[in-house]
């Protein structure tokens, strides 16, 4: 009798062990940078916490930055994702194994340079999936549109179709010096292109005559990019042109970002 008791528990405990191996998780990667104030939402949680440097991250935590804040996150293979302010994202991992990054709105920055053979890396937004091999972009993105500059190698972008769920058959390759833009919802589009211009017409009051030459050069330059440049495909808009590397290296979220890169490959 004490004999099988004895087994009786030795079973238990051992299932016990083996469940609490199975709950136990493998991060994917860890805060490795924050400026601000930065949130992280655990898997199966409802509240946001304060992130911490160095804290881990786990499949499906979501992380999320406030205004005037950034963060850099490290997944365990050295790739580096970078988000601006105002910006949430979620980290994936699919059924073969490859990481999938969810992005809802906001910018990101991708260094992406340590694929291994057949490794696939995707980042999803609410307008498109982009898979990606050895490369450096950013992205922006909200629910109207998502827009990709490459700096190295490239991204192939696969737009989602009408009902936001099902990609559509045409993939678009976006190389190094090339900035892509797909828009759902044009009209929306046109408006906050309007707000940004308003915003930025208020933040330069002060120097009216520069002010002035700004707006009619920005506003013409929209006209022109709302009548001419963007093509329309399917249910969407999408745009695909050069970018000048040399001014946008002087915007500042570029800046710092390739500022970071330079200091993690010393």
């Amino acid at each position: 009798m004490k004999h099988a008791l004895w087994v009786g528990c030795g079973i238990l405990i051992g299932l016990f062990s083996t469940s609490s191996m199975a709950d136990e998780k493998e991060p994917m990667g860890s805060v490795t940078f924050m400026i601000g104030d930065v949130d992280i939402q655990e898997c199966g949680k409802t509240g946001w916490a304060d992130a911490e440097l160095e804290q881990s991250t786990y499949e499906k935590d979501k992380v999320k930055t406030q205004e005037e804040s950034r963060c850099e996150v490290t997944l365990t293979d050295e790739k580096i994702l970078r988000i601006g302010e105002k910006t949430v994202f979620e980290i994936l991992r699919e059924p073969d194994g490859n990481t999938k990054v969810g992005v809802k709105s906001g910018k990101v920055w991708m260094n992406i340079r340590s694929l291994v053979e057949k490794e696939q890396f995707e980042v999803a937004t609410p307008t498109a999936v982009a898979a990606i091999r050895g490369t450096v972009y950013r992205l922006s993105c909200d629910t109207t549109y998502s827009s990709y500059r490459v700096y190295e190698g490239s991204v192939a972008v696969t737009p989602f179709k009408e009902d936001g769920k099902t990609l559509e058959d045409s993939t678009f390759t976006v190389n190094a010096g090339e900035e892509f833009t797909v828009v759902k919802d044009f009209e929306e589009y046109k408006r906050q292109q309007k707000e940004a211009l308003e915003k930025f017409r208020k933040s330069e009051e002060e120097q009216l005559e520069e002010f002035r030459r700004q707006q009619r050069e920005g506003f013409k330059e929209f006209k022109q990019k709302e009548e001419e440049a963007f093509q329309k495909f399917k249910s969407l808009h999408i745009e695909l042109k050069s970018f000048d590397k040399e001014k946008d290296r002087k915007l500042d979220w570029v800046k710092w970002n390739l500022e970071r890169d330079n200091k993690l490959e010393r």
